[in-house]
């Protein structure tokens, strides 16, 4: 982490000392954008294993997608998705240990959300994508819940929806990130 803010410091000072050469700047956007989509990538993999910190990561690809100018995001939308994301990270440090390394679910939940993300960007709009996103998300725990393995959440029990809140929300916030930057660098 410390290292990671060592390199965001240290890229935004050499960013404004840079003089002259546009092959300079033009790498470090590709660079950037690079480590954007990479990011991007590793959180939307991340969704299907019971990780922490995945939406971390689909945040940090905003800031890289930011810094290699191919999305812009006002103040309010990095504080707003800060929220969210600690919100995410909270919630799993606050699970019992059995449900926050649960797979049980997951990739339902996960694939529901990653098919409404997907859906969600073909309207490239922040509230498609998100709303695309939480949608797919429960479909996916409601077919969870209709397998022999998850019987025992049974829809509309008060089990399910703490369920699809522990598992959902940071799939969530993960994805619709995930998507929003996606949708802005393609359009690009």
């Amino acid at each position: 982490m410390c290292s990671l803010v060592r390199l965001l410091f240290f890229t935004f000072v050499e960013k404004d000392n840079i003089s002259g050469s546009t092959d300079m700047n033009s790498s470090i956007d590709i660079t950037y954008l690079t480590l954007a989509c990479m990011c991007c990538g590793v959180a939307i993999v991340g969704s299907f294993m019971p990780r922490r910190a995945t939406s971390l990561v689909a945040y940090c690809a905003m800031i890289f997608a930011t810094m290699s100018g191919a999305a812009s995001f006002g103040v309010y939308t990095y504080i707003f998705w800060g929220i969210a994301v600690l919100i995410t990270i909270g919630i799993n440090y606050m699970l019992p240990r059995e449900v926050a390394c649960s797979r049980a679910g997951l990739p339902f939940i996960a694939g529901g959300s990653l098919t409404g993300t997907a859906v969600g960007m073909a309207t490239a709009t922040s509230a498609g994508i998100i709303s695309g996103a939480a949608l797919g998300a429960f479909f996916g725990a409601l077919a969870f819940a209709n397998t022999p393995g998850g019987r025992a959440m049974t829809f509309p029990s008060a089990k399910f929806f703490n369920y699809l809140a522990a598992k959902g929300l940071p799939v969530i916030v993960t994805l619709s990130l995930a998507g929003i930057i996606l949708t802005l660098i393609l359009a690009r």
